[in-house]
């Protein structure tokens, strides 16, 4: 009964959410107003509204909406502040308005998610997560978190402090706090100032097809496998976004595979000897009814031959999405490097869930401990930032030549700024999600905000402005019955794994195939069937060093 009401309440957090974002838009018809705006997001915008049938050819208006291709570069660089702040209060309001308030939603699944814990015979419910992760209890993991904190709290107010005095600086005025619609913009512009550094300067040299076709020769290389992509056909009307499981199962080899909307894309993934491991749908772009963020699906788990009484594999099946930048006016979808790294960031996820080779099919591919998860995501990063696997895919999209030096050195000088500001973020997250699961009070009347502001104050730079807290909106701890919910705090941990095992590519070669088949071996295809403890010193030979992590962001 309690998985039912949870699976129920969770349901209805996640469509507030999803009909709250798309609720909102800003039009703006004053073209001086997006000063600053990269040419690209301000063509989108356009266009955006055009197709809403807002504005003319004689008279164009701009749309922008919470989704993340058409918000962050308004965030980062709009320089019209009451545009921003505009935006900043529309994110603000998701799950947050009159028919999609979500906080009457959250009391609900906290007191459910408590109420099972007690059922279990668990003091609560971080502790029924984690039994079979690696941190083992709730205690654990916020004692992880807080270590964290701790070792890059002065990095972190060293960073919002110069940031405060840059911002008074340039405006001539006395140093102050800054409000939240501030913060990404003087950060950009602080960024380019000190590194002489634009992200924009990047997106020609990321056409999507390049990166991606680039990203699978990289990985066919270390994982010697093969990735062809197949025909496929949209059949009846386009599916705004991917249904829930999308086509569980296999197209017929010798037909066209049907997708849910053009865009979508179909391969296959086969041994350099040509058996099939596993298929996958690619959807990258955003639309109205499809789901923000960006994830992967394993939409079916096939088996090795050993396991099956024919002797043959029986393949994987999976789907990767994203909301990426779109392509505009005959142009490819030029990305941002953020962008970049969330397609490897997902693919490590996906071919994590292909290479699987597992007999018991609950244990294989990202069937596994929590915490452990995102180390095959995480770690494949890595490859956006080092000039030998660059060069295999960022190329310019009109010239096809690569990153130029300078630039190259640029980007890598910048790649730590406000490393602390970035990492406590993310490990605010992990404490108010922890806090929430481990001391959960199911007292309706309780003031969720306050609490948590009281709970986050060492872990948040301290704004003028104060908004609701992200719970509303969480979709990562309330859209599913678990989902991350006493989890969050993963990302964290599995970036010191990532940070740590990716030394062993930096030692032996970051495209050597000799080390991409240990990887393979030892934690791909292992799944959930060893201890992962065990799987990371199988292939670094030691345990994790957190040390590894703070060198890499520069904390250290």
């Amino acid at each position: 009964e309690v998985a039912r009401e949870l699976a129920r309440k969770t349901q209805k957090y996640s469509e507030n959410v999803l009909d709250s974002t798309n609720a909102f838009e800003e039009i703006v018809d004053d073209p001086g107003r997006l000063k600053g705006l990269p040419e690209g997001a301000r063509e989108q915008a356009r266009k955006d509204a055009e197709e809403k049938g807002y504005g003319s050819v004689d008279k164009p208006v701009w749309r922008f909406t919470q989704h993340m291709p058409s918000v962050m570069p308004v965030m980062q660089y709009a320089e019209d502040e009451a545009l921003r702040k505009s935006l900043w209060e529309g994110g603000c309001a998701i799950g947050h308005t009159d028919g999609y308030e979500n906080i009457g939603l959250i009391h609900e699944i906290l007191a459910l998610r408590d109420e099972k814990a007690t059922l279990l015979g668990k003091s609560n419910f971080a502790d029924v997560v984690l039994e079979r992760r690696m941190a083992k209890t709730g205690r654990r993991a916020l004692d992880f978190v807080e270590g964290m904190h701790q070792r890059i709290k002065s990095a972190f107010d060293r960073e919002y402090a110069k940031l405060s005095e840059f911002k008074a600086g340039e405006e001539g005025g006395a140093v102050d706090a800054l409000n939240p619609w501030e913060v990404a913009y003087w950060s950009e512009v602080l960024r380019r100032e000190r590194y002489e550094f634009d992200e924009e300067e990047l997106r020609p040299y990321f056409p999507i097809d390049r990166v991606v076709s680039g990203m699978f020769d990289i990985f066919e290389q270390l994982f010697d496998i093969v990735i062809e992509e197949r025909e496929t056909i949209c059949v009846g009307a386009p599916e705004e976004g991917p249904p829930e499981k999308p086509m569980a199962t296999y197209p017929p080899e010798d037909a066209p595979a049907e997708v849910w909307h053009p865009e979508v894309k179909y391969y296959s993934v086969r041994s350099m000897s040509g058996e099939h491991l596993g298929s996958f749908y690619a959807d990258w772009h955003p639309r109205e009814s499809k789901r923000s963020g960006a994830w992967m699906d394993s939409l079916k788990t096939g088996e090795p031959g050993r396991s099956r009484l024919d002797g043959q594999r029986q393949p994987h099946l999976g789907v990767i999405c994203g909301n990426l930048t779109p392509a505009l006016d005959g142009k490819p979808a030029l990305l941002t490097h953020r962008e970049v790294e969330t397609i490897f960031h997902e693919f490590g996820h996906l071919i994590h869930h292909l290479l699987g080779d597992v007999e018991i099919k609950s244990l294989n591919g990202i069937n596994v401990a929590w915490d452990f998860v995102e180390l095959p995501s995480q770690i494949m990063e890595n490859w956006c930032w080092e000039r030998e696997s660059l060069d295999r895919f960022a190329r310019h999209y009109e010239t096809d030549t690569t990153i130029p030096e300078d630039l190259f050195q640029k980007m890598r000088r910048a790649r730590n700024f406000h490393s602390g500001m970035a990492a406590m973020r993310q490990l605010s997250f992990g404490k108010l999600d922890l806090e929430l699961h481990l001391n959960y009070a199911p007292r309706k009347d309780a003031d969720l905000d306050e609490q948590l502001e009281s709970m986050l104050q060492f872990y948040q730079p301290p704004l003028k402005t104060r908004g609701p807290t992200i719970i509303r909106r969480f979709s990562h701890l309330f859209s599913s019955s678990t989902g991350y919910a006493a989890g969050y705090y993963s990302y964290k941990w599995a970036e010191v794994l990532d940070a740590d095992a990716f030394t062993r590519f930096q030692a032996e070669g970051v495209l050597n195939r000799d080390t991409g088949l240990a990887f393979r071996e030892t934690i791909l295809s292992k799944g959930n069937s060893e201890d992962p403890a065990t799987l990371f010193r199988d292939f670094l030979g030691r345990d994790p060093d957190p040390n590894s992590l703070l060198v890499r962001s520069g904390l250290a």
